[in-house]
């Protein structure tokens, strides 16, 4: 229906009605208010300012609410059919009309019809009754011609036409089967309610008797359910919150690594051990991502699982600047220019993250831990796509991907296709995310990540820690022990040194300290000096033994030895066990076993900083160079936070 500023009308400013009581000279107004009677005057300008500005609507006050229903729904809102019959019914219309007054009698109206079926091409023309009616029912409403469109919706009674018992029981029927966690089929409904239709009738008169609806009748009534309650009930509140949320831009970070996110996924691609010509499994890839470039900024591969361990290597990535790209890939093309001391850090609820270790080495960094709501991946969304995108657009790439599902691979055998070697699955990764991903427009940010980063650079350079040992020293495990005359007894081995003389000069014979003990490397730690706060690079006695050994490989020997000399662990018997270690984990990495194959990676360190102990020989697995000045070496106090203190009392419960 269509509306104009005239005597009569009533407008609506704001959310108060007003009726146009006078048009006045020189364009002005004069309204009427609806709520007082308070006549006010304005100019037809300021009325047609309004209604640009929206701030205007004229009311309708017909009584006619047929009619309002009508007219007041948008064409665009009907189906394709209806739409077009709509305008096939105003084409006839304007054509009649066209050809001047209109006369409803069939000797004049008859040959107007004919000849717009002719320039329409119309097969089958309405008849005269049906084009007077469309012409009545747009009269009617006042020239709207959209009284044309088909009520389609709106034919049929309103309402059930159940009786209200049958409607009772159908109510009940839904509620016991279909609502519930089980979630049993609608069709499980219709014979739940059939019987009880025909239980209640066993009581009742031949003329009384409840006549059971249709199948389609309660398939209805289920489909009309509300669809989050229904969700609610068949799932649960949480499942129905994640499918019917909102999603909204999210996380709006101003400079990058002030956002980072963090996550593990497996590769969906099983790796090719050449020392076995056995598939090896597949590998764990660590990843964290920068949210306001989408660049990714450190990343971990390795079979040491969803650990602290691959965490602390991601995090060293991620924060130390990445110059051995162009020496280690020589057919990465791309620099990454990624590092800095991340401001926030996002992780889901993985013991690895809520792990006392990780939040104290965020505290030495200065980086705040931000932790997801439960089951609630899609708060940090943006590694999460990325981890996918890593699946669906790399792993697919490359022979023996396996497919994120098993039942996806039907015939194809992932086993038999694996060729990719681990170092090369490497190369090949960094490639892909610095050549391919990082090159390309990122639709979140319209933008391509690299340049978004050096662009992000620029205006804010990230931070470097002063000294980057430091960091080293941050990302190991921390222990309490007691530093004796002997050293410091740790996970069976001792190390000691002349530098821990000092703290047991000043403190006693015997004083508890924190140790920092590392993974990767069990030949070094170092001791928390309790006065100075510095760190005290302390070497292990057994220099031959504990060289290039890592905890798992360490936990294997011990294990070993003690199923050998009940129960009692020597330091005899574990050099001899590691002269024997590469045999162990070749018996392991030959195993018919594909977890237990995927199990020897771990022990073999792939994927950390140690060389692979079958791709060597033997009798070097001990050898490495170290300078003298190493095990004289130690952190000043000035680079480190008060960390003693802290240990203490965080280890101090957890040993409870």
């Amino acid at each position: 229906m269509n509306y104009s500023f005239k005597v009569g009308t009533t407008i609506s400013i704001k959310n108060v009605n007003f009726l146009i009581r006078r048009m006045l000279s020189e364009g002005r107004v004069q309204l009427e208010s609806y709520v007082d009677g308070t006549l006010t005057n304005t100019t037809l300008n300021e009325l047609l300012g309004k209604y640009e500005q929206k701030l205007l609507i004229f009311v309708d006050t017909s009584e006619n609410k047929k009619t309002e229903k009508i007219t007041g729904r948008a064409l665009s809102t009907f189906s394709d059919a209806v739409q077009q019959k709509a305008i096939r019914k105003k084409k006839y219309v304007e054509f009649v009309t066209s050809c001047g007054r209109f006369i409803s009698t069939p000797e004049k109206l008859q040959p107007h019809i004919k000849a717009c079926a002719e320039k329409l091409k119309d097969a089958n023309p309405p008849s005269c009754t049906s084009v007077y009616r469309w012409y009545r029912a747009i009269i009617t409403n006042q020239g709207d011609y959209r009284a044309l469109i088909d009520r389609f919706d709106k034919r049929g009674g309103s309402g059930s036409r159940l009786r209200p018992e049958i409607q009772t029981l159908l109510q009940q029927s839904i509620e016991r089967i279909y609502m519930t966690q089980l979630r049993e089929p609608a069709s499980e409904v219709y014979f739940d309610l059939l019987h009880k239709i025909n239980k209640e009738n066993e009581f009742r008169s031949s003329s009384e008797k409840l006549k059971m609806p249709s199948r389609a009748t309660v398939y209805r009534a289920i489909a009309s359910l509300d669809k989050f309650e229904t969700t609610c009930a068949r799932y649960s509140p949480r499942i129905a919150k994640m499918k019917f949320r909102s999603s909204g831009n999210g996380p709006n970070p101003t400079r990058i690594m002030e956002r980072v996110e963090i996550d593990h996924t497996p590769l969906d691609l099983f790796v090719f051990d050449r020392e076995t010509n056995l598939p090896l499994g597949r590998p764990t890839v660590t990843l964290a991502i920068d949210v306001f470039s989408k660049m990714p900024v450190g990343i971990h591969i390795g079979f040491q699982g969803t650990s602290i361990e691959s965490v602390f290597a991601c995090l060293r990535n991620a924060i130390m600047p990445k110059t051995y790209l162009r020496d280690k890939f020589k057919t990465v093309e791309s620099d990454w220019p990624c590092y800095g001391i991340i401001e926030n850090l996002v992780c889901d609820n993985g013991s690895e993250f809520r792990s006392m270790e990780l939040e104290r080495v965020a505290l030495e960094m200065g980086t705040h831990l931000i932790f997801c709501p439960k089951r609630q991946p899609y708060y940090k969304g943006t590694i999460e796509r990325f981890l996918k995108t890593v699946n669906f657009s790399f792993s697919r790439m490359l022979p023996g991907s396996s497919f994120a599902r098993w039942f996806h691979r039907e015939d194809y055998d992932p086993l038999k296709d694996a060729i990719v070697e681990f170092d090369q699955l490497v190369q090949y990764l960094h490639k892909w995310m610095l050549d391919i991903y990082a090159q390309t427009i990122h639709r979140g940010i319209r933008a391509i990540p690299y340049i978004k980063w050096n662009e992000g650079m620029s205006a804010y350079p990230p931070a470097l820690l002063k000294n980057p040992e430091r960091l080293d020293i941050a990302l190991g495990r921390t222990s309490q022990r007691v530093l004796g005359s002997y050293g410091i007894d740790l996970n069976n081995i001792r190390y000691n040194d002349s530098a821990l003389d000092v703290i047991r000069k000043r403190y006693g014979p015997r004083v508890q300290v924190d140790v920092r003990h590392y993974f990767g490397d069990l030949s070094y730690v170092h001791v928390i000096d309790p006065a100075t706060q510095s760190a005290i690079l302390v070497p292990a006695l057994d220099q031959d033994y504990t060289r290039n050994l890592n905890l798992v490989q360490h936990d294997l020997l011990s294990k070993h030895v003690r199923e050998k000399n009940s129960g009692q662990v020597n330091f005899n018997a574990l050099a001899k066990a590691k002269a024997d270690l590469r045999e162990i984990v070749y018996e392991m990495a030959s195993s018919k076993s594909q977890r237990t194959r995927q199990k020897s990676g771990k022990l073999r360190g792939i994927g950390t900083n140690q060389k692979d102990i079958m791709g060597s020989d033997a009798t070097a697995i001990g050898e490495i160079k170290e300078s003298s000045e190493r095990f004289s070496s130690s952190i000043g106090s000035e680079d480190l936070p008060s960390i003693g203190s802290i240990n203490m009392h965080v280890l101090g419960k957890k040993r409870k």
